[in-house]
C-alpha cells in the first residue's frame, strides 16, 4: 500500500520536473470533429485507430478495460459493456457517432453490443460535466464509438485498408476491409468485416475453488469455456456530399452475430441490427451560430435466444435518436445549444421475457457554454429532460401503465491553464435520472443472472451530485492525466434480494438507497531516452474506487479492486514494441452476498514492423496476451465464480493501407 501511495504522489511531481517542449494551446472545446463528441480535454480519453488495433478484443468494452477508470462486465468473451468508475448499465451512455446504439445490452448482461471493433476509427471516453449534453443516463460517463462511414472532411482519391488476424486462444480468424473514394466533393465509403471464434481457452477449471468446494458433484469444464463461440459479420456503406458552407451524409450498417452464452450451455443468441444514420452540417455566413448540426439514427434491433434449434425468447428494439445542435463562438464565449429526442419501442416474447412491451420517449433541451478570460476558463451547462414510459398490452402482459418524469441537470466548472501544456480543473455536476422501464416494470425469471427480477412502479428520480478535480499535462516528452472524483447519490436504484423465491429462483427487487462513490484515476506516459537506438517510453496507470450504501453502510456490489499498470514502449525505424503488466489487487471490500476476489497480474507483449512501399504501407504485428497463462477472475463480472478471463493468446496479423 505504501508503494501505491508513493506512486500516486510522485507521478505528478516527476512529470512537472521534466524538461518539456512547447505545444499549441490546449483546446478545451473542440468544434472540429464531425463524428466525435465535444471534447473537454481534462476529463476525456481518446483512442485512435492505431491504439484500438493494439488493444483490440472481440468486444468494445474488453478493448477499453485496460484504460484508467474503465473496466468491463465481461459476461463471457461475447457479451461485455463498459463500466466507468464503478457505474454501468443505465448510468453509462453508449453512443455510435454521437447517437445512442439503441440495442438491448442494458436489459441483460448476456446481450452483446452490436459493434465490430475491427471497423472502428476512434473511441472517446468522456466523464464529468460534459455529460449534461448527452442525457441523464450519462451520469457515469459517455463512450462514443466513431466510424468513418460519414466523412467530416473531403479528401480526393482512394484509400483502402485491409486487416486480417488469427489468434490461438479461440482458434479465431478475423478480417476486415474499408474503402474510401473522394471526387468532386463527394465521399463514398464501404466496409465489411467477419469474425469467426471458437470456444475460449482458459487456464485450469471454469469453476472457482469456492464453487467447486460448494458443488463437488457439479460438472466442471477444464481448459475450455463451453458454448463461448462467436460468428460475427458486418457490412456498412456511406455517402457524403460537401458544399461551400456545409455537408450532408447518409450511412447504413448491417450487423449480425451468432454467439453462445456461457451460463446456459444449450442456448445461443442470433442478433441482427440495421442502422441508418443521417448527418448534416451548415455554417451560416452571418449568424449567432458558427455551425448548425443535425444527426439522426434509425435503428432496428432484433435477437433470438435459441434452445437448440427452437426459439426460446425473442427481443426487439426499434427506435430513433435525433440531435439538433447550434455551435456558437463569439469573442471569448463558445458553446453548444441543442435539442435531443430519443424514441424507442421495446418488445420481448418467450420463456425469458421478464420485461413487458414498452414505448419510451425522451425529449431534452441542453446548453453548455465556456468563457475564457486569459488563462481562466469558466463553464456552465444545463439540461431539462422529459421522459415518458408506457407499458403496453401484449400477449405476455395486460393493461397499460404510464410513467412521466422531468429531470433537471446542471454543471459548472473552472479550469486554469498553468502554461501551454497543462491545466488544472474543478467540475461540479448535478444529475436527475429517471428510472428505466426495466427498473419500473420487470417481472419474471432472468436466467442470465439466476434471479427473478421484480420491478418497482413507485421508484422516483435518482439524483446525483458529482465533483471532480483534475490535472492534465500534454507535451512532446510526457503526458499525465489525474482525476480525483466523488459522486453522492440520493435514491440510488439498486437490485437486491428480498428473501422470497419464485420459479425456483431468488427474488430480487429494485429499491432506492443513498450511496456514495469516490476514487482516483492516473494515466501517465514519460519519454525516457531518445537516441540512435530509438525512443524508449514508460507508461503507467492507476485507478482506485470505493462505494458504499449510505443506508446500511455496506459496500456497493461489483466494484473493481485497485489496479496498477506499468509498461515500456520502444520505437526505432520501422519497429514498434511494447510490454505491459497490469496488477489487480485483492478485492476484500465486498457487498452482501459477494465473495472475496483474489488478485492477479496480466502481462501483455507485442511488436510490429512496418513495410513502406510505393503509395502503401504494410504493418505486420504479433502480440501475446496473458503471457503467463494466469487464472484471472474479474470482480466486476457476474460470472467470476464460473467463467475466468481468457488464458494465453497469441495473435498474428497484418494491416495494409493502400
Amino acid at each position: 500500500m505504501k508503494f501505491i501511495l508513493l506512486f500516486v504522489l510522485a507521478m505528478p511531481l516527476m512529470s512537472l520536473a521534466q524538461e518539456s517542449e512547447t505545444l499549441d494551446e490546449i483546446e478545451v472545446l473542440d468544434h472540429s470533429s464531425g463524428q466525435g463528441l465535444t471534447e473537454y480535454a481534462p476529463v476525456a480519453k481518446t483512442l485512435k485507430e492505431k491504439d484500438i488495433r493494439k488493444k483490440m478484443q472481440p468486444t468494445v468494452a474488453d478493448t477499453l478495460q485496460g484504460e484508467a477508470g474503465v473496466t468491463a462486465t465481461s459476461f463471457g468473451p461475447n457479451s461485455s459493456r463498459p463500466v466507468l468508475r464503478g457505474l454501468d448499465g443505465a448510468r453509462i451512455r453508449l453512443l455510435q457517432n454521437s447517437l445512442q446504439l439503441l440495442d438491448v445490452s442494458t436489459q441483460s448482461v448476456d446481450h452483446a453490443i452490436p459493434v465490430e471493433p475491427l471497423i472502428v476509427d476512434q473511441i472517446e471516453i468522456v466523464r464529468g460535466a460534459m455529460g449534461v449534453l448527452y442525457g441523464a443516463s450519462a451520469v457515469g460517463g459517455v463512450v462514443n464509438i466513431v466510424t468513418n462511414r460519414i466523412h467530416s472532411s473531403f479528401e480526393e482519391g482512394n484509400v483502402i485498408e485491409l486487416q486480417s488476424q488469427g489468434e490461438t486462444n479461440n482458434h479465431g480468424l478475423s478480417n476486415s476491409v474499408r474503402m474510401d473514394h473522394g471526387k468532386n466533393q463527394w465521399m463514398f465509403h464501404v466496409d465489411a468485416s467477419t469474425r469467426n471464434l471458437q470456444n475460449q481457452r482458459i487456464p485450469g477449471y471454469a469453476l472457482s475453488k469456492n464453487e467447486r468446494k460448494n458443488n463437488p458433484d457439479g460438472k466442471d469444464e477444464k481448459h475450455e469455456l463451453e458454448n463461448s463461440q462467436n460468428r460475427q459479420d458486418s457490412i456498412g456503406t456511406g455517402v457524403t456530399r460537401f458544399f461551400d458552407r456545409g455537408m450532408i451524409g447518409l450511412a447504413f450498417n448491417h450487423f449480425k452475430s451468432d454467439y453462445g452464452t456461457v451460463v446456459e450451455k444449450e442456448v445461443t443468441i442470433g442478433m441482427e441490427q440495421n442502422r441508418l444514420e443521417l448527418h448534416g452540417e451548415y455554417r451560416p455566413e452571418s449568424s449567432l451560430f458558427q455551425k448548425l448540426r443535425l444527426k439522426s439514427a434509425q435503428t432496428d434491433y432484433r435477437h433470438r435466444e435459441f434452445e437448440g434449434s427452437v426459439t426460446g425468447t425473442f427481443f426487439k428494439n426499434i427506435g430513433n435518436e435525433t440531435r439538433l445542435e447550434a455551435l456558437n463562438k463569439n469573442g471569448n464565449i463558445q458553446g453548444t445549444t441543442g435539442l435531443q429526442t430519443d424514441i424507442f419501442h421495446f418488445a420481448s416474447r418467450g420463456e425469458e421475457a421478464f420485461l413487458p412491451d414498452a414505448k419510451n420517449e425522451i425529449a431534452a433541451l441542453f446548453t453548455f457554454q465556456q468563457l475564457t478570460v486569459g488563462k481562466n476558463i469558466y463553464s456552465a451547462g444545463a439540461r431539462i429532460e422529459n421522459t415518458d414510459i408506457r407499458k403496453e398490452s401484449s400477449v405476455t402482459s395486460e393493461g397499460t401503465d404510464r410513467f412521466g418524469f422531468i429531470g433537471y441537470n446542471a454543471s459548472a466548472g473552472y479550469a486554469y491553464q498553468l502554461n501551454t501544456e497543462s491545466a488544472l480543473a474543478l467540475n461540479y455536476s448535478y444529475t436527475e435520472r429517471a428510472p428505466s422501464f426495466q427498473e419500473l416494470l420487470a417481472d419474471g425469471a432472468h436466467l442470465a443472472t439466476g434471479t427473478f427480477e421484480v420491478g418497482n412502479a413507485g421508484l422516483s428520480k435518482e439524483k446525483a451530485h458529482g465533483v471532480e478535480a483534475s490535472y492534465k499535462l500534454a507535451s512532446l516528452k510526457q503526458s499525465l492525466s489525474v482525476g480525483l472524483y466523488t459522486q453522492s447519490f440520493h435514491d440510488y436504484i439498486t437490485l437486491n434480494p428480498n428473501g422470497d423465491v419464485s420459479d425456483g429462483l431468488p427474488e430480487f427487487d429494485y429499491r432506492q438507497v443513498d450511496a456514495v462513490l469516490y476514487g482516483i484515476d492516473i494515466d501517465a506516459k514519460q519519454l525516457l531516452t531518445q537516441n540512435e537506438k530509438g525512443a524508449l517510453s514508460m507508461t503507467s496507470k492507476f485507478d482506485w474506487i470505493q462505494g458504499r450504501n449510505q443506508d446500511d453502510h455496506q459496500n456497493l456490489p461489483r466494484l473493481s479492486p485497485p489496479r496498477l499498470s506499468l509498461g515500456l514502449e520502444h520505437m526505432k525505424s520501422n519497429w514498434e514494441s511494447d510490454i505491459e503488466a497490469q496488477h489487480y489487487f485483492d478485492q476484500n471490500l465486498n457487498a452482501p452476498n459477494e465473495t472475496r476476489t483474489q488478485g492477479y497480474t496480466l502481462t501483455n507483449v507485442g511488436t510490429q514492423y512496418a513495410f513502406t512501399m510505393n503509395n502503401s504501407k504494410l504493418d505486420v504485428f504479433f502480440r501475446i496476451r496473458n503471457i503467463f497463462d494466469v487464472e484471472a477472475r474479474s470482480h466486476v463480472s457476474f460470472l467470476k465464480e464460473v467463467a475466468p478471463l481468457p488464458g494465453r493468446n497469441l495473435i498474428l496479423g497484418v494491416h495494409w493501407l493502400l
